[in-house]
């Protein structure tokens, strides 16, 4: 019969393009492994941006485990979506338009925060609009060197196509079995023939489905593998007693930091109970002095205020020094600096770090206020609740910027203040002024209640000027501080962006004085805190300007980086107060210390870790006595792994920790 001739001579074709077949296969397999080879070296070589050329980074660096574990991945990827396509060139395409997408926003990332992206970014949805503000091509040698490469590959996949499809040319129209033509001698056997046809087509269309059903199980199979591979990677490499500060590896690896999940993944939960236990043992309750009234707590978050004593160098030269207020307070308050986790944004992370004495350094950074709006956590707004203090929370910014009406709201503030209830909205620049913001701390105050007042107030004056905001950016601003540069220049909107950022330094310190003296002329006990966010974002340009564009290799430089200051004064404490690099999450405890008020269980358990650690941020780990630590002891290694497990249990438990904010002097 004419169609068992017909299967005869495509078994026969398939034979003579087996060899193609084989060799379709074998160069398949290369182009991923050459793909997976090259390309994780070469999304940090777009990153870090050395002098060096691109094969001798790639010969130095590409052994590293990281990239191993990126290569994997990425091949993986590339398999997958050839199993689902059957097209090398498609499959090259889109894995490589994502890498490159990724690499230049983790670069955009790096350059304004010195972090790369993660993918818990993306629910960040408030901030997109910032990010595209961001997210602009240079053309230089390195986009050409990510772009060519990357092409190069989808290249490589195209011409494999070309070759699968010469390979397979000899099965038919995709490999579908052809009809005959019903003439002479077929035509008397028609009956016959499409009998023999139907089984023939029906069995190819078993087959088809067959091969589709294995290509969605070879996908499926490969997805499920990179999801349980990298959980398992991602949750072996964390290692909880060594630290490497400073050292250029922690901001490199695109894709190992874009997949990289929640440190806290890895405690176990069975411990919670064991580690409170332990925890408060190790730091009994401190006495308090009986006070017939509780003093006005005001805490304020200045964005971006940082000290421009770090900048240092003779290029720069101000017709005033920026902390020069703060410099004259030096005698009646408590200043110094804290360490953040953050540079250049990222202002959720120190405010969740005060607000609830957690450490941004374990779970998702800019995810705090994500999380919060899941779950109601516990947090200082508790403890000053449960001394019945009227508290309330001032923004002078939209409250749906990161959720904060949700935030504070789940928090228990008794009163929250957005912009659209600002009493004083007078405009620095762009945003309302650090001076509106004072005026209406001293207002709430002024209003009579039945209790003394919490008040966290968070800053937006000196923010980067790319928000959106209803009201009219001041034009012309008179700045009081005027900037010269000496043997360097700079563009326009680097000059601009710096005399803004200097000014608004300097007016947040003119702030704080000015409080401090309306307060010291009042009978009400009143504590005031006020502290720094991050660093501004500066660009390059700027902080070489400012001798502050070496911090890949000095470790003084980025300790400037991520330093911000901090200032406290009381009208009624004679106590002092020490700060010299604490993390931020430390100052709510040091806070009501200093305020002599009572303490509570997470007062208890931050005293205790500071008892091992001054400072445990993404940059720095440093002991109590201020020196850096690489490896801990078991001591600290102990208190360490039981401080995971307590913030584990608040952010993630069962509620065993839902009054760790509790006055211990009430209800105990």
């Amino acid at each position: 019969m004419k169609i068992i001739d017909q299967g005869i001579d495509i078994g026969r074709v398939n034979i003579a393009n087996r060899k193609e077949k084989v060799l379709y296969l074998v160069f398949l397999a290369g182009l991923i492994v050459m793909y997976a080879t090259y390309v994780p070296c070469l999304l940090d070589y777009y990153i870090v941006r050395p002098e060096q050329s691109y094969l001798s980074f790639f010969h130095e660096n590409f052994l590293a485990s990281s990239y191993t574990f990126e290569g994997i991945v990425i091949g993986m990827a590339v398999a997958a979506l050839y199993c689902l396509t059957l097209r090398a060139g498609v499959s090259t395409l889109i894995v490589s338009g994502c890498l490159f997408i990724l690499t230049h926003a983790s670069y955009i990332k790096y350059i304004n925060r010195k972090e790369l992206l993660k993918l818990d970014d993306l629910r960040l949805t408030e901030a997109a609009g910032m990010a595209l503000d961001y997210f602009r091509f240079t053309l230089n040698r390195w986009l050409v060197l990510l772009a060519g490469v990357l092409l190069f590959f989808v290249g490589a996949g195209i011409a494999l196509d070309w070759l699968r499809r010469k390979a397979w040319k000899g099965c038919g129209c995709n490999g579908k079995v052809q009809k005959v033509n019903e003439t002479g001698e077929e035509a008397g056997k028609k009956e016959e023939g499409d009998i023999d046809s139907a089984a023939a087509e029906d069995g190819l269309r078993i087959r088809r489905k067959l091969m589709v059903c294995a290509r969605l199980l070879g996908c499926a199979c490969l997805c499920a593998t990179i999801v349980l591979y990298t959980d398992y990677y991602l949750g072996t490499r964390y290692v909880i007693d060594v630290t490497g500060p400073h050292v250029s590896e922690t901001d490199r690896y695109v894709l190992y930091r874009f997949l990289q999940n929640d440190s806290l993944s890895t405690i176990n939960v069975e411990r919670v109970e064991e580690s409170y236990d332990f925890l408060l043992s190790e730091e009994p309750v401190k006495e308090t002095v009986d006070r017939e009234d509780y003093p006005n707590v005001i805490v304020i978050m200045n964005e971006s205020w940082w000290n421009t004593d770090n900048i240092r160098t003779d290029r720069i030269t101000f017709s005033e020094d920026p902390m020069g207020p703060y410099k004259a307070l030096e005698d009646r308050c408590d200043t110094g600096y804290v360490t953040s986790t953050v540079y250049g944004g990222g202002t959720v992370s120190p405010e969740i770090e005060f607000l609830t004495g957690l450490n941004a350094k374990y779970y998702r950074t800019d995810s705090a206020y994500a999380q919060i709006r899941g779950r109601r956590i516990p947090s200082l707004v508790d403890y000053f609740n449960g001394l019945d203090y009227e508290t309330i929370a001032i923004h002078p910014y939209y409250g749906w910027f990161y959720g904060r009406d949700t935030a504070y709201a789940a928090m228990g503030f008794d009163q929250v203040i957005f912009e659209e209830d600002m009493q004083y909205r007078d405009i620095y620049t762009r945003y309302i002024s650090d001076e509106s913001l004072a005026r209406q701390i001293i207002a709430e105050t002024e209003v009579e209640s039945g209790g003394p007042k919490f008040i966290w107030a968070l800053s937006i004056a000196n923010h980067m000027r790319v928000l959106d905001y209803t009201a009219e950016p001041v034009a012309n601003y008179d700045y009081p501080v005027k900037i010269s540069l000496k043997g360097v220049e700079l563009d326009t909107e680097d000059y601009d962006t710096l005399v803004n950022y200097v000014n608004g330094i300097y007016l947040a310190n003119q702030t704080f004085s000015q409080i401090v003296d309306y307060f010291s002329e009042t009978e009400q006990p009143t504590v005031v805190l006020m502290f720094g966010d991050h660093c501004p974002f500066f660009s390059i340009e700027v902080l070489e300007t400012m001798g502050l564009g070496d911090e890949e290799s000095n470790g003084d430089t980025v300790e400037r980086l991520y330093s911000t200051p901090v200032i406290a004064w009381s009208n009624f404490s004679d106590e002092e107060l020490s700060f010299s690099g604490e993390s931020i999450y430390y100052l709510p405890q040091m806070l009501i210390d200093y305020a002599g008020l009572p303490d509570c269980d997470m007062t208890r358990i931050l005293r205790c870790e500071r008892t091992c650690f001054k400072t445990n941020s993404p940059k720095f780990v440093r002991d109590a006595a201020g020196k850096e630590v690489y490896e801990c002891t078991e001591e600290q290694l102990r208190v360490l792994n039981h401080c995971k497990v307590v913030q584990y249990d608040i952010l993630h438990g069962e509620g065993i920790g839902r009054d760790v904010w509790k006055p211990v002097a009430i209800g105990r």
